[in-house]
């Protein structure tokens, strides 16, 4: 590693050091309102029947909560940025999402290669989709938590088991999802539930180091 490498890496990682307790402020109101969404989004797509003739609006619909959290959950970091008179894009956050980003992309190249391959059958769509989306989801985290702190890593952890657990029930078990509209409530118990749990502990953590 030539010096200037070197000084941009202990650059980075005393960025992160000072920046932590800045995350940890962020990343709480960020995941409790990513939770709720999930809740929503879930009890939604349930009462409704979204998706419940056809898996692609099923997908679509996901899709779109997931691109809403992203906008949202974005906007909440920026604001607790701003009003911390924090640089928003800085080095530290560029290598937080250089590291999800790869995961993201399979995950939206493998949905889209899935749900071509498979759009007519809703049984193989919530089978394959759901695991594939949760196992993903928590590598995303588990690759940011390296660069935050060790809580992402097992809230990371959290939805890879989930993810394993849900799949390799359905390939031993061979039980039944039967219907995609039922689908929305795992969605929404195990993105809403997770994501709203891990937020409150990390609020309920920041209440108790205040003096």
């Amino acid at each position: 590693m030539n010096p200037a490498d070197a000084a941009e890496q202990l650059n980075t990682i005393r960025t992160l050091m000072e920046r932590a307790a800045l995350y940890r402020r962020a990343l709480g109101p960020t995941l409790v309102g990513l939770g709720v969404l999930g809740l929503a989004a879930g009890a939604l797509g349930y009462g409704v029947g979204i998706g419940q003739d056809h898996s692609r609006t099923f997908v679509l619909y996901w899709s779109a909560v997931a691109l809403l959290g992203v906008v949202g959950a974005s906007l909440q970091m920026r604001r607790q940025a701003l009003g911390a008179a924090e640089p928003f894009f800085t080095p530290p956050t560029r290598r937080i999402v250089g590291a999800m980003l790869p995961v993201y992309a399979v995950a939206i190249v493998g949905t889209v290669y899935l749900t071509l391959l498979f759009g007519a059958l809703t049984k193989v769509m919530a089978e394959t989709l759901l695991p594939f989306w949760m196992a993903l989801h928590g590598l995303a985290l588990h690759a940011a938590g390296h660069f935050t702190f060790r809580g992402i890593r097992w809230l990371g952890w959290a939805f890879i088991a989930a993810g394993l657990a849900v799949g390799g029930l359905w390939a031993l078990t061979r039980a039944d999802l039967p219907t995609l509209s039922q689908a929305h409530l795992l969605m929404g118990a195990v993105f809403g539930l997770g994501h709203l749990l891990a937020g409150g502990w990390i609020l309920a953590a920041e209440r108790r180091a205040l003096p």
